[in-house]
């Protein structure tokens, strides 16, 4: 048999080449890697997310059946409502089967000067990747008015709000609704009246969710599973029994959207007048109330507390943890968004040396979101 015998160069090319296919195939399977690497984090942001439950929250077969509850501020010596638990076992199971379309979270506006807070309320769950619909509802006339012809006088704001809405669809993904008043204006008489109670007239949702304005939103996570894996009950609101913490039962509303409870809402706040939407829980005589806060967590805090730490320690680490929603119920000065006179914020500063810094940082943080958000600086101050 004769022998084949390669010469220098035919060895050469051969090597060459072996190794070309080798690296180029070690070129694409490291590519490949990376491909997956990236797909599965692109599909993991892009997922939503299934929330824990709150921790504040305990299941029921850890507490008795009827736990041992102390009377709402709200309700007073009646004592009503039973406390709200979240199901454990369902919101641990990422694939529980729910229907986040059918679940929002819902702002409602009644003036101008509550867009923003309400947006950007809205855009800190679109970027925390809450999984349920959001919803900011405002007066219907704002859809409908046009603009002021010759010797009329125009609402100068309208185009402001208009502008932020529609940013916020826009790049938020916010579904504008518009509502009618729930108890219009007479001739003569005062003005619409709006009310979070119109959410009830939602009925392409099982339950919304809304928490009061202003604040600021730190995890969306305990929200959701609120929303999603509380008991079923056609209203429920925060348990506040706590003095001084600055945290109101009117806070947090979770409602489950009915056209009959809509009509019957309305039949019976139309007699209970000045209105506000702290009379809708007295409606309901069996409201469920949400456990909101324990020793180490909180669905809300308000930055109102900071002023009772006195000389004490205060632990800034554990105050801006394990918490939801900070909330600027603030008795010393009217609202984070307000750029209050420098005398009048030195004097309404904590004590506390811990506590002022906390407090000065959350503030500036609402400021900075609020231009991030809407574009617009604090106002001015007019007492």
């Amino acid at each position: 048999m004769a022998r084949i015998l390669l010469s220098q160069s035919q060895v050469t090319v051969v090597i060459s080449t072996g190794l070309i296919v080798i690296f180029a195939l070690l070129l694409f399977l490291s590519g490949y890697v990376v491909q997956q690497r990236t797909v599965t984090g692109i599909q993991s942001a892009i997922r939503p997310r299934i929330p824990k439950p709150p921790p504040s929250q305990a299941a029921p077969e850890q507490q008795p059946a009827e736990p041992q509850l102390q009377a709402s501020r709200l309700f007073g010596s009646r004592g009503e409502g039973h406390v709200a638990f979240t199901d454990f076992e369902k919101a641990a199971d990422s694939s529980a089967n729910v229907n986040w379309s059918r679940l929002a979270h819902v702002q409602l506006v009644k003036n101008h000067h509550e867009v923003c807070s309400a947006i950007m309320v809205l855009a800190e769950l679109h970027r925390l990747r809450s999984p349920a619909r959001r919803v900011l509802l405002f007066p219907q006339g704002w859809a409908t008015e046009k603009k002021a012809g010759k010797g009329e006088i125009s609402d100068p704001f309208l185009a402001i709000s208009r502008r932020l809405m529609k940013a916020a669809a826009r790049r938020y993904g916010v579904e504008l609704r518009p509502v009618s008043p729930l108890f219009p204006a007479e001739e003569g008489g005062a003005e619409d009246v709006y009310s979070l109670a119109s959410a009830y007239a939602l009925t392409d949702f099982d339950r919304v969710l809304s928490i009061e304005t202003p604040g600021l939103l730190v995890d969306a996570s305990p929200l959701d599973a609120v929303l999603a894996f509380t008991e079923s009950a056609p209203f429920a609101m925060l348990h506040d029994t706590t003095d001084g913490d600055g945290v109101h039962a009117e806070d947090l509303f979770l409602l489950q959207p009915s056209s009959d409870t809509h009509t019957l809402l309305k039949q019976d706040l139309a007699n209970q007048q000045p209105f506000n939407d702290g009379l809708i829980p007295t409606s309901f005589p069996d409201p469920l109330l949400l456990d909101s806060s324990s020793e180490h967590s909180a669905l809300i805090r308000s930055i109102g507390t900071l002023h009772e730490a006195g000389s004490n320690a205060f632990n800034a680490t554990a105050f801006l943890s394990d918490v939801s929603y900070i909330r600027f119920s603030d008795p010393k000065l009217p609202g984070p968004e307000y750029d209050v006179p420098w005398a009048e914020k030195v004097a309404a500063r904590p004590k506390n040396k811990d506590a002022d810094w906390t407090w000065t940082k959350l503030y500036g943080q609402f400021a900075q979101k609020r231009m991030e958000v809407c574009g617009l600086d604090l106002e001015f101050w007019r007492p």
